[in-house]
Formats: C-alpha cells, sequence, structure tokens
C-alpha cells in the first residue's frame, strides 16, 4: 500500500462524517413527514455511513500496518448501494405521501426488491460466470441509481420550495458521483489520484449536508 500515506488516511473520515451529518439532517426531514418510515431512513443513513467508515478504516490500517484487508475494501459499495436505493425509495415514498398501512409495505417492497435484483445479478456474475469482481458493476450502479434518484428528489423539493441554493449544491453533488464514476472504475492506484477521488468525495459530501441543513431549517 506504498501509494497511501498517514495524511490520505486520516483524510478519508473527512468524507465520511460529513456524510453522516448530511444524512443525518434527510432522516430527520423524512421523520418529520412520515414518522412511521423513519427508521429505515436511518437503516439506510447507517448503510451508507458504515460502508463510507469501512473503506476509511481499510485505508488507515493499509497505511499503519501495510495489511490488506480486502473485505473492509469491498465493503463500500456492498453497503452505500443498498443504502442510497432505499434512501431514494423512502424519499419517494415520503414526497408522494404515501399511505401507511399496506403502501408502506409495498414501497419497502420495491426497495428491498431492487436491492435483491443487485444482489443476484452480482451472485451471477461472480460465482457463475466467475468475473473477476463481478459483484462491483451491479452495485455500483445500485449505489449510482440510487444516489441520482435520491439528489433529483431533493432538487425537486428544493425548487418547489424555491431554494435556488439548494438547488445549487445538489447539482454540485450530482456533478461529483459522475466524477467519481471512471476514477472508480479506472482505480485509484496513485497518490494524487487518491487524493483526487477524496477531495472530490468530501466537496460532495459538504455540498450535500449544506443543502439539507437548508432544507430542514426552511421545513420548520
Amino acid at each position: 500500500m506504498d501509494q497511501f500515506t498517514l495524511p490520505l488516511a486520516l483524510f478519508n473520515f473527512l468524507p465520511v462524517l460529513l456524510t453522516a451529518v448530511a444524512l443525518g439532517f434527510l432522516a430527520r426531514l423524512l421523520g418529520r413527514l412520515r414518522h412511521d418510515l423513519m427508521a429505515w431512513a436511518i437503516l439506510g443513513a447507517a448503510l451508507v455511513v458504515a460502508g463510507g467508515l469501512s473503506k476509511a478504516i481499510w485505508k488507515l490500517l493499509a497505511t499503519l500496518t501495510g495489511q490488506d484487508v480486502v473485505w473492509l475494501s469491498n465493503a463500500l459499495f456492498l453497503l452505500i448501494g443498498p443504502g442510497f436505493f432505499l434512501l431514494a425509495v423512502i424519499t419517494w415514498g415520503v414526497f408522494r405521501r404515501v399511505e401507511v398501512g399496506p403502501r408502506k409495505i409495498v414501497l419497502l417492497g420495491w426497495g428491498l426488491a431492487g436491492i435483491m435484483l443487485a444482489c443476484t445479478v452480482a451472485a451471477v456474475r461472480t460465482w457463475g460466470l466467475e468475473i473477476t469482481r463481478g459483484w462491483f458493476l451491479p452495485f455500483m450502479l445500485l449505489t449510482s441509481l440510487g444516489n441520482l434518484g435520491l439528489m433529483a428528489l431533493l432538487i425537486r423539493l428544493g425548487w418547489r420550495a424555491r431554494q435556488w441554493g439548494v438547488i445549487g449544491l445538489l447539482l454540485v453533488n450530482v456533478l461529483v458521483v459522475f466524477a467519481l464514476q471512471p476514477i472508480a472504475m479506472a482505480g485509484a492506484d496513485t497518490l494524487a489520484m487518491q487524493w483526487l477521488e477524496q477531495v472530490i468525495t468530501a466537496l460532495g459530501a459538504l455540498c450535500l449536508a449544506v443543502a439539507l441543513w437548508l432544507l430542514v431549517r426552511a421545513a420548520r
């Protein structure tokens, strides 16, 4: 792990912290409108934060000990994909004002169905077709779909509330998602690319946190 340095490894925790703050605001916003879905929103947020934390811990361990704990690195997309997708479905349900009861079950069913589909495709690619890292593409697509879907819903909310600053911040976050995809696909193998990836990630997380704080404040 020669491409890692201690400052870089420690910096990795900043985007995780900012994301935790951002999704905390989101869970609070969703809980105000649909208390029955708040626990599921917290679960989705926890999965995203756990995924980011696992990658940050992996990088710190690799820097300090030289050990490559592969499962910690792989857990990033395996956790944030389901987390973002679940949050997107719940957010859609909240702003569609889905009724409590059977419709809540249907709503969560759609979320879990999407996650199970990604798991099935990943299993077929990994064990059936024996593709190296065959799980990566399905979960990266699940992550992108969930993240972009969530951003679209929040941008729509910002538009309705005439929160133009919120829209601008969320659009920056969307640009970050697209910027990170080619880096993730190619693999950030140099120190410069590692720093670029983390700075971009931190920028997106900061914009998301500020945008959601503004939405929570506007909803008071």
